[in-house]
């Protein structure tokens, strides 16, 4: 953009400066001679631009374009292969947590069952570095566990007994806050975490 500034530039310079020659000159035969020189000089400026494109080397002028278009293809590739290097270490990030919340949850889900009368709804777990599983030990990069429990529902088969309605007895209630407690300190020696570390919600809990 500025090469082509300086062109037109140079074109309107020069045409002002024939203007005022023209004009100094006296009237005479000479007159004609100089407005073909004039006009010579004019077209030559015209065409620098030309003239300095055929002087130009073609085969570097070839190289230089090929030489970008390989750096811009090669900056494309690299980007491309970031890209999905990036997916697939989401992919398997993703894939390791899902396996340790499995694996957590299989680890302790008995024994809430019997010692505090809940199962297991949802647990998710929460890291700091998730592009770092693959080489950081999840156990080291746990930030928190969600775990999300639900009253545990009796499937034995019981032989059955005469019913009686008792309209005194309310409901078993949900865990309580304190309870939600003594959970969360028995899923934290369990897993080898801090207590605080740990959030713990009874579906159906005050």
């Amino acid at each position: 953009m500025s090469y082509l500034t300086e062109w037109i530039t140079s074109i309107i310079l020069f045409i002002l400066l024939a203007t005022v020659v023209e004009m100094l000159l006296p009237s005479s035969s000479m007159q004609k001679y100089t407005k073909l020189v004039i006009g010579l000089l004019l077209i030559v400026v015209i065409l620098t631009p030309i003239l300095k494109l055929l002087s130009t080397d073609m085969d570097e002028l070839f190289a230089k374009m090929t030489t970008h278009s390989s750096y811009t293809s090669k900056e494309n590739t690299e980007n491309l292969i970031e890209m999905k290097k990036k997916e697939i270490q989401a992919s398997h990030a993703a894939y390791i947590l899902n396996k340790a919340a499995v694996l957590m949850k299989e680890d302790v889900e008995e024994e809430l069952r019997e010692s505090y009368g809940v199962t297991v709804k949802d647990l998710k777990i929460v890291v700091k570095n998730e592009d770092q599983l693959t080489e950081i030990p999840i156990e080291e990069n746990i930030e928190s566990v969600v775990i999300l429990l639900e009253q545990a529902e009796e499937t034995a088969i019981q032989v059955v007994k005469p019913v009686q309605i008792d309209t005194s007895r309310q409901k078993e209630p949900a865990p309580s806050s304190r309870e939600e407690g003594k959970i969360a300190t028995f899923l934290a020696d369990r897993w080898q975490l801090q207590p605080t570390n740990i959030s713990v919600a009874v579906e159906g809990g005050d």
